[in-house]
């Protein structure tokens, strides 16, 4: 590690961290602290010159106070332990401008870098509160970064995140004078992979997904934030979503949640994948499809969950149960096949496969908070009408879907 040039940059891009996420009211504290203490630990093994997070640092907008204090504490630990280490910060679609704003009044614009909402002054783009020139090995400058938060649609005035980024594109040119220029961003993105149980959608301008033409081939390396896989995103520059630490719904249990590392400096950008290791398992019984409750039942007493030794370690689970007409008890006797099971359920889904609606929502067999918003919507559209929502109906569902969850994270 210490033959890099001087001039050379090395940068950890992570992202979606979501603080305070309970998953079906079982708490992720250990699960977070675990990520942080080895994100911390792979900072000084890696010799990290700059940290870029790429939004939802936080749950929820407003997140319990432990939430809070557990950003706040990596952060002073960050700096205590890595006295060179430049963290940027930008906020994404669960969290709070206002409160991703907030250390930075009392950090200053040091090496921490916190940019909650596009930063403007008297209505037009504030450039110095957008660009971050990062320093590298050496500690001359290295990169030039854009720091660029999710943009609700009243963020863009009466432009777009086209215009907005072709605005920074060129700026960043006239600005970086042969640096390396990295960009942020937190959208989705067309062509990445969607987790729909935990992924909150985004409309702006109309659009749901934006296209990687938003991306100038000028920068050398652009870091995204919402998708919770890490991926690729195909285009004319290294795009990556570096996803989420650990699996924020059971539909991620298969991900391989990472770490992206980006070195920069002469020639071109080499990236690595630094995969984040997992706390507690997911376990579904049965593994794929449905059986029985009685084949249901044999496996879990047969299976061994080993002796977990904190309540963070136990496995989630999840139980899939054949019925062929609705039974009562099925929960209870769930539990009681669980109980004294160092676990934590975390849903039981009956499957009638002989339903009469097959494709809407008395089919699916899904707890109704398991479903996205949009495909109950279109489910009950579909029903009633015999159709699916035209584009537009559906445009607007979605815009009123954010619209209210934006109201109830204030």
């Amino acid at each position: 590690m210490s033959s890099r040039p001087s001039n050379a940059l090395r940068l950890l891009h992570t992202s979606d961290w979501h603080i305070g996420q309970e998953l079906h009211g079982h708490d992720r504290q250990e699960e977070h602290d675990a990520f942080l203490g080895w994100l911390l630990e792979q900072i000084g093994t890696l010799e990290i010159d700059a940290l870029v997070v790429t939004g939802d640092i936080f749950d929820v907008a407003n997140p319990p106070v432990t939430a809070t204090a557990r950003f706040y504490g990596f952060l002073r630990d960050a700096l205590a332990t890595h006295p060179r280490l430049q963290i940027v910060i930008v906020g994404g679609n669960h969290d709070s401008a206002a409160r991703i704003n907030l250390p930075g009044a009392l950090l200053g614009r040091g090496r921490v870098h916190l940019v909650g909402q596009l930063p403007r002054c008297e209505g037009a783009l504030d450039l110095d509160g957008l660009f971050v020139t990062l320093a590298g090995r050496g500690g001359g400058p290295a990169a030039l970064l854009a720091a660029i938060p999710y943009c609700r649609p009243g963020d863009l005035g009466r432009g777009d995140l086209a215009s907005l980024y072709a605005e920074v594109a060129i700026a960043a040119e006239a600005r970086a004078v042969g640096l390396p220029v990295v960009l942020t961003g937190h959208l989705h993105v067309s062509g990445g992979d969607v987790s729909i149980d935990s992924e909150r959608r985004i409309v702006i301008g109309g659009e749901e997904a934006e296209a990687s033409t938003l991306f100038d081939a000028r920068a050398a390396y652009v870091a995204l934030g919402h998708l919770h896989r890490p991926q690729d995103v195909a285009g004319s520059t290294l795009i990556r979503y570096a996803g989420s630490p650990i699996p924020l719904s059971l539909a991620e249990r298969d991900y391989h949640h990472s770490v992206t590392v980006v070195d920069l400096g002469d020639g071109e950008p080499r990236v690595s994948v630094l995969e984040i290791p997992r706390l507690a398992a997911f376990v579904s019984f049965p593994a794929a499809g449905a059986q029985s409750f009685e084949e249901v039942e044999l496996a879990l007493a047969a299976f061994d969950f080993g002796e977990p030794e904190t309540l963070g370690r136990r496995p989630f689970v999840e139980v899939t149960v054949l019925l062929d007409r609705p039974q009562p008890g099925v929960t209870a006797r769930v539990h009681a096949a669980l109980e004294g099971k160092p676990v934590r359920l975390t849903r039981i889904r009956s499957i009638y496969p002989d339903a009469p609606v097959r494709d809407g929502l008395a089919g699916r067999g899904e707890a109704l908070d398991a479903l996205e918003p949009s495909a109950v919507f279109a489910a009950l559209h579909a029903e009633r009408h015999a159709a699916e929502p035209n584009q537009a109906l559906a445009r607007a569902f979605a815009e009123l879907v954010i619209a209210v969850q934006s109201e109830t994270q204030l």
